[in-house]
């Protein structure tokens, strides 16, 4: 009974100890990743240790020039973006979807074969690809278009592997059978039962997609030539290079904190049960 005892003590002591030490490096890691975010945020109060009454003064002089950059060139970027990274994130997410919808669900020739080539694409550095997709932008004279941004994210390898480990993990064979026999097609069953089910697998690769696409700038600045379609990543460059304020770099960051506090319950839900797939 003494020895039950002190095991169970010293279990106690143990697990107080490594949830100090997970909390600890928890609270490291977050202020690792939240860094860049609040020196932008220190920045753009102008808080001071030594002044801290010297925000009341900056905060005035930032909403004014928060009201200035809707009146720039720079909001034309923003739109730009907008339209881009949406468009991209939503192609990508539901034709992912789609794609780990019928690897999972329906049984057909060289089902094995598509699913290790998807896996093979995976293994391909995007970098490979560029010159060759750059050449075929220009010789289908789609440089200077949105378009040419938007359309190559409906095959996206990543998120097709990552969905259907998702769907394979919470598929129900019966429930689809069910809503075969009460007459529903099958566009019906993958966007009113898939789908829904998806949900946690969806908000996981959105976010992601969506900050792959909003902070693009390598190709934008390859393909965009006009100063009516750059995304905003190459009019942020241009705006640094003539030294101009902070202002659009703060709200370039806003909406992936606000989509990422948005989407977090599920992101961590769906890459855990990813993870636990894999």
């Amino acid at each position: 009974m003494g020895e039950n005892g002190i095991n169970i003590s010293t279990v106690r002591k143990n697990d107080f100890r490594l949830k100090i030490i997970v909390y600890a490096v928890s609270i490291v890691l977050v202020f690792v990743a939240m860094s860049p975010f609040i020196t932008l945020l220190i920045e753009f109060t102008g808080f001071r240790t030594d002044n801290p009454t010297r925000v009341l003064k900056i905060i005035p002089k930032r909403i004014k020039q928060l009201g200035e950059f809707f009146s720039t060139r720079v909001v034309l970027g923003f739109i730009n973006s907008v339209i881009v990274t949406v468009s991209s994130t939503i192609l990508n997410v539901y034709f992912s979807a789609l794609t780990a919808h019928a690897i999972t669900s329906y049984n057909w020739k060289l089902k094995k074969i598509f699913s290790n080539f998807i896996l093979a694409l995976m293994m391909i550095p995007s970098i490979v690809a560029t010159a060759g997709f750059v050449q075929l932008a220009y010789k289908f004279h789609l440089n200077n278009t949105l378009i040419v941004f938007i359309l190559p994210s409906i095959a996206s390898p990543v998120s097709v592997v990552f969905m259907r480990l998702y769907l394979e993990s919470v598929y129900s064979k019966e429930l689809i059978e069910s809503a075969r026999l009460d007459g529903a097609g099958e566009f019906r069953i993958f966007n009113q039962i898939i789908l829904p089910i998806l949900k946690p697998a969806i908000a996981t690769q959105a976010i992601f997609a969506m900050a792959s696409s909003w902070n693009d700038a390598f190709l934008p600045v390859v393909l965009l030539l006009k100063q009516t379609k750059m995304t905003l990543p190459v009019v942020l460059r241009l705006n640094y290079a003539l030294g101009e304020s902070i202002i659009p770099m703060f709200v370039s960051t806003v909406p992936l904190v606000i989509a990422f506090l948005f989407l977090s319950k599920h992101i961590v839900e769906g890459v855990q049960l990813g993870s636990v797939k894999m």
